[in-house]
């Protein structure tokens, strides 16, 4: 008898492995998604509750941070499903192919024809649906009226996870994780459950890491393993985004990587970020890469000349995302003048400051002004930026609200709204 690790969403289970564990699923998780489950379902930790055998070692997750990694691979839900339309079209190939030669064989012995033992693949959007009802809670046996009725109804989720296992033959593995996770909803539990690799004739050594393990192995194949490339418009940019990603959206640590200026005498600025995109596509460098400027007027001048010019199909040039927060923001003519005005700033003095949170750019309940100043005819509007002193002000408060949520362990408390949609608009720029 086998012992098999198998994928979990929900309540059903997915894509066995046979006395080991998938690689390309292991290296989906990090080690902070490493479990214990007991048999309620519920994480319990070793040594509190009962024996150790009673647990099932698993790395577990939400179907939403796992296809938001997913997507930092280039596994998108489009991809999946264009693959998944390939993949059973020769699968059909195959069971014409098998379903001739199985007819051929009964004609030689004097058999009846009209029946096969293979079963033809079901359309794209059958087979979805039925992942989508195999995932979701099942009724137990004693909602149904008869045993019978029982069986047929839980024949349906044995079908349809024997028609996963088929398409693997067809189909590439993330493509097909992908598809059987877009199937849950956000907070669906999904995992890898090790349970059985724990137990008589396998042993698995549950002291030792292997999401992380696993994942690192995987950074050797480029560009679908590695993690995407984010180019900013400078050092501060990128500290201060790797440093938010870690509250907002600390599922995907590992899988983005903010470039490090620090220490490299760079020159901050989008002229600097525009040559070193094409840097990199002289370069022909392999890793998917997002280049994302400020949502300002110098940000949107400079990337117009460079998306006229055409990007690969790895590289993404983006702004910061529009903010209600700034469609009616504080503004003065000049630093000089005290009249204050609402504007729409976005587009205008969209700069990173700008995102940090409502609480960081607000002193004794007003937010700081944005100052407007020169204008940039190729774009039709003013460049509008903070002034040197308040910008300096609300770094120093979203460094101490990091700390903070750091301690905390949680992002509960501040406004980390602007920091979450730039995150997003990071993580659906391949879409």
């Amino acid at each position: 008898m086998g012992h098999y690790s198998y994928l979990v969403a929900g309540d059903c289970q997915f894509l066995y492995a046979r006395d080991h564990y998938d690689a390309e699923l292991a290296a989906l998780f990090i080690e902070t998604d490493r479990k214990f489950i007991g048999a309620d379902g519920s994480e319990v930790i070793p040594g509190d509750e009962g024996p150790e055998s009673e647990y099932a070692l698993g790395y577990y997750t939400t179907a939403r941070a796992l296809r938001q990694r997913l997507n930092m691979q280039g596994f998108t839900s489009r991809r999946a499903v264009a693959n998944l339309g390939e993949g059973i079209e020769e699968w059909r190939k195959r069971y014409e192919s098998e379903e001739q030669r199985q007819r051929r064989e009964r004609l030689a012995q004097g058999e009846s024809v009209w029946e096969t033992v293979v079963r033809p693949p079901r359309e794209p959007n059958e087979l979805l649906a039925a992942i989508g009802e195999a995932i979701r809670p099942h009724r137990s046996d004693e909602s149904f009226a008869t045993v019978q009725e029982y069986l047929q109804y839980e024949n349906q989720f044995t079908e349809t996870v024997s028609d996963v296992e088929e398409l693997r033959w067809f189909v590439e593995e993330r493509s097909l994780i992908r598809l059987i996770i877009d199937q849950a909803l956000d907070n669906t539990r999904v995992g890898l459950n090790l349970g059985e690799l724990t137990g008589c004739c396998v042993h698995l050594d549950t002291t030792q890491p292997i999401a992380g393990h696993t994942r690192e192995s995987q950074l050797a194949a480029l560009p679908d393993n590695a993690p995407l490339i984010v180019l900013t418009e400078g050092s501060t940019d990128s500290r201060l985004l790797a440093e938010a990603m870690h509250i907002t959206h600390p599922h995907l640590v590992g899988f983005v990587r903010f470039i490090d200026y620090a220490g490299r005498k760079a020159q901050g600025g989008v002229g600097m970020l525009v040559n070193l995109v094409n840097a990199f596509i002289a370069a022909g460098v392999a890793h998917r890469f997002v280049a994302i400027a400020d949502n300002d007027a110098g940000g949107h001048e400079a990337f117009a000349k460079l998306k006229k010019q055409g990007l690969p199909a790895g590289c993404k040039a983006l702004h910061y995302p529009d903010l209600p927060l700034l469609a009616s923001y504080p503004t003065t003519a000049d630093s000089a003048s005290s009249t204050i005005s609402m504007t729409d700033v976005n587009g205008i003095a969209g700069s990173l400051e700008m995102y940090l949170g409502k609480d960081v750019l607000t002193i004794d309940g007003t937010l700081m002004p944005v100052h407007l100043g020169n204008f940039i005819p190729t774009v039709q509007r003013h460049q509008g930026a903070l002034s040197k002193t308040h910008k300096g002000l609300v770094h120093k408060a979203f460094e101490a609200k990091i700390k903070a949520a750091q301690r905390e362990q949680h992002s509960g408390t501040g406004d980390w709204s602007g920091v979450h949609a730039i995150i997003e608009s990071i993580v659906h720029a391949f879409d």
